[in-house]
């Protein structure tokens, strides 16, 4: 697994190594389910027949996979059993909580009403808390899991890297685990790309808040936005451009004392102003809502036609929050898009919203846990 240089344990996003490369391949392939031989997979991956075998007998082995039979009749599938991997994450005033098993399948799920992370400072003594308040209201920690993933709010990351250190070891005490960490974009274009319709399998950009992190994956190789080594090839254009933060700009009107429904809708708090109190206020034609609506809606279609015209995707996913009917935004970001991405591609290209919701990060961390799994067989 890698470190990240604050010392957290980072799910591993690109394979290192050759074997890893070859492992996903074969992961790739039997996540398309059916029934596969072992002439399948060799056929399949162009992957060597001795590599294949050690591979699934490994595999079969660590419980992971069941082999049965040989040659032309073997039957290769998951190995479901009682292994569980769990995925946790935080939106608003909730952390969501999502098991899933080896075969992929969702199992269960679990909220917990908690203060607003977006509200922490980033102090050692906020996460702490926010460690205590999972501890206390999960039943979860009497279960066994395999690994642990837990997504690190964006904000709370930049505000300070070492906390995902914090969360990490905390959630690792309560659920006495290995715990892998990951980027909320990440997670969440994960995610969608796993359990979305007509999704898996396929390349696609994944494109994150009004804000628009971008997540490339081919094949099952995950392309994040690079914030360390901003001048480190192509990942370097997936990174945030947060000068169209919808939330950010609101606040700072509603500070000025500009009237506003966005005020009303937060309920007087500035601190409640999200990303769907901006869009609710634009549906009651807020004058102000409209406008961060278009404005930021219409720059990021911009922002996505240019990814579209450097990854060429088959799809593109519009998730965290953007996916939403209201406020006309992503119509906004389709209509914008569409003026400026190259002729050759606009056709091939599907531009479609997520369909997981609030669920996606929490959801895609879990399957981050199975998948690095398979890949350090």
């Amino acid at each position: 697994m890698v470190k990240d240089k604050t010392g957290s344990r980072f799910s591993k996003i690109q394979p290192q190594t050759d074997r890893e490369q070859n492992s996903l391949k074969i992961f790739e392939l039997l996540k398309r389910g059916g029934t596969l031989s072992f002439e399948d997979v060799v056929s399949k991956t162009g992957l060597s027949g001795d590599f294949v075998k050690e591979y699934l007998d490994a595999c079969s082995k660590r419980n992971l996979l069941k082999v049965s039979g040989g040659g032309k009749d073997s039957s290769i599938t998951f190995d479901a059993g009682q292994r569980k991997m769990l995925g946790i994450s935080f939106h608003n005033k909730q952390c969501i909580l999502t098991v899933v098993d080896l075969a992929g399948n969702v199992i269960e799920r679990g909220k917990i009403d908690i203060f607003s992370v977006d509200s922490i400072k980033g102090k050692v003594k906020e996460v702490k808390e926010l460690i205590e308040a999972v501890k206390s209201g999960t039943r979860l920690k009497e279960e066994s899991f395999d690994h642990v993933g837990i997504v690190v709010p964006e904000g709370l990351l930049k505000k300070n890297p070492a906390s995902a250190d914090v969360l990490s070891e905390g959630m690792k005490d309560i659920f006495k685990c290995d715990v892998l960490v990951s980027r909320e974009a990440t997670a969440a274009g994960y995610g969608e790309r796993e359990l979305g319709i007509g999704t898996l399998g396929k390349d696609l950009l994944y494109v994150h808040s009004d804000i628009g992190i971008g997540v490339v994956i081919k094949s099952d190789v995950i392309f994040e936005a690079d914030e360390i080594n901003a001048a480190k090839g192509q990942e370097s254009y997936l990174r945030p451009w947060g000068q169209f933060n919808v939330v950010s700009v609101a606040k700072d009107f509603v500070n000025k004392g500009l009237g506003t429904d966005i005020i009303d809708l937060a309920k007087g708090d500035v601190d409640n102003i999200t990303l769907d109190t901006v869009f609710k206020a634009a549906e009651r034609k807020d004058e102000l809502a409209e406008d961060l609506v278009k404005r930021s809606g219409l720059a990021l279609g911009v922002r996505v036609a240019y990814l579209a015209n450097m990854f060429h995707p088959e799809i593109i996913i519009l998730g965290g929050g953007i996916e939403k009917q209201e406020g006309r935004f992503i119509q906004y970001v389709q209509e914008s898009m569409k003026k400026f991405v190259l002729k050759e591609i606009s056709d091939r290209i599907a531009v479609i919203p997520g369909v997981l919701g609030k669920e996606a990060a929490s959801i895609g961390s879990a399957l981050l846990c199975r998948r690095e799994m398979f890949m350090e067989v």
